[in-house]
């Protein structure tokens, strides 16, 4: 199994870091300037590597450069408006599809993570190279800590991952997650099982829940306490410790500590995919409101508080998530991304805030294919005075008679994952 730190000694030697536009990006990411940056010079620095990207990427691939000139846009002056006449829906990366995006010179020895498959479609696959993989595990941890409020200290604390460790292949959730803790020296434990792998099927109907992890996790001292799971997991735990009656919960607690599950100092609770997959599911508010009768969690002093909740919205196309923490920010891409909303019926740029429009997401930063999509999904923005200058709203997804029937993103597959294990 390929390691955290090799990822990153193997994105350091990568080739393409020949490149200026390549070796720029890397050295931005790996760097410490991007969060403490004003949201004016980000904005700046952003529409910088806009026209960069476009031009590097005309000098890596034919196909590139000619859909360039057939759209009538020069890289050298390329405005938010070209990016977003460029962006392709997700439906166009299942199966094989990502292929024709691929620069000529892409380098071998990635990884390729795929949509769960569940709706009978071929699932979207998206290729990492060794630097985008690299870049991909440095950009989400910074931006999960700045979210967060706080760093992840090395070697402190235990995580629990509703998910089975297979998945760390699969999913790049999961992959984030797992490279992320493994890099800094965290305990990760995971609370799913898959059963029967050689059998016919998607794993999400072989999963089971490992409860050794669990309990190894409820029972541990180790603080600060990460919980990572779709939604449907916190609405299920809060579910059956509700069911509970007094004799079970007083036997429940002697064997566990829980209910409640107290994450200590630092705690907290990691959504994956917000409020979708998942027919029972009550409003994320609710969900979080009825988390916190059972989820406690401290601040790093000691002092009790409500437990955050930090919900991630994660693509299988996307290198880098857009992370909320309740309460406290609505969703924030990476400061490098270009996320924007496109009118549901034009597919144009839409400039007005408030206005509910389909999420549009361009990563300067991925190397090997020009990552700028559209998932799917319907979100508002509004104004922040965060470094971003924006954040994002999650309201719905792009219904059938809309003209949408894409694979949901990889927080629904969570979510039918916990279904399966309930």
């Amino acid at each position: 199994m390929t390691t955290a730190e090799e990822i990153m000694e193997r994105g350091a030697r990568s080739a393409l870091l020949n490149d200026p536009y390549v070796r720029r990006v890397w050295e931005l990411i790996n760097g410490d300037s991007l969060f403490k940056m004003s949201t004016e010079d980000l904005a700046s620095l952003r529409a910088s590597l806009r026209r960069e990207a476009l031009q590097y990427f005309a000098r890596h691939s034919p196909y590139y450069a000619e859909l360039f000139e057939r759209l009538e846009i020069d890289p050298a002056k390329a405005t938010l408006h070209d990016v977003a006449k460029l962006a392709i829906p997700s439906d166009m990366l299942r199966g094989e599809g990502q292929k024709r995006f691929l620069i000529q010179d892409v380098e071998e020895g990635g990884e390729s993570f795929s949509s769960s498959g569940t709706t009978g479609k071929d699932p979207v696959r998206v290729y990492r190279s060794p630097v985008d993989l690299a870049i991909m595990l440095k950009a989400n941890t910074d931006l999960f800590e700045y979210v967060y409020g706080d760093v992840l200290k090395e070697r402190e604390g235990v995580a629990l991952f509703m998910a089975a460790p297979e998945l760390r292949y699969k999913l790049s959730f999961v992959a984030f997650v797992h490279l992320t803790l493994e890099k800094k020296g965290i305990e990760l434990l995971y609370g799913m099982d898959l059963e029967n792998k050689d059998q016919a099927g998607t794993p999400w109907q072989k999963l089971v829940p490992n409860r050794e992890n669990l309990l190894k996790f409820l029972k541990s001292k180790k603080e600060p306490k990460l919980f990572f799971t779709a939604p449907a997991g916190v609405h299920i735990m809060c579910q059956r410790f509700e069911g509970m009656g007094v004799g079970k919960k007083l036997a429940y607690r002697m064997a566990s500590g829980a209910p409640p599950v107290r994450l200590g100092k630092g705690g907290v609770v990691v959504t994956g995919g917000g409020s979708k997959g998942f027919a029972d599911l009550p409003e994320y508010p609710q969900l979080v409101s009825n988390g916190r009768r059972h989820f406690l969690s401290q601040d790093r002093s000691g002092k009790v508080r409500d437990t955050p909740f930090m919900d991630v919205l994660g693509m299988t196309e996307t290198l880098t998530a857009l992370i909320d923490r309740f309460g406290v920010m609505d969703k924030v891409p990476h400061p490098l991304s270009e996320t924007f909303l496109l009118d549901p019926l034009t597919f144009e740029l839409l400039e007005d805030d408030g206005a509910e429009g389909v999420l549009g997401i361009f990563n300067p930063f991925t190397t090997s294919w020009l990552e700028v999509f559209y998932p799917g999904d319907i979100m508002t923005c509004h104004p922040s005075p965060g470094l971003y200058g924006k954040e994002f709203v999650y309201k719905r997804r792009l219904s059938v008679k809309e003209g949408w029937d894409l694979q949901r993103a990889c927080g629904g597959t969570l979510e039918e994952m916990m279904g399966k294990g309930q």
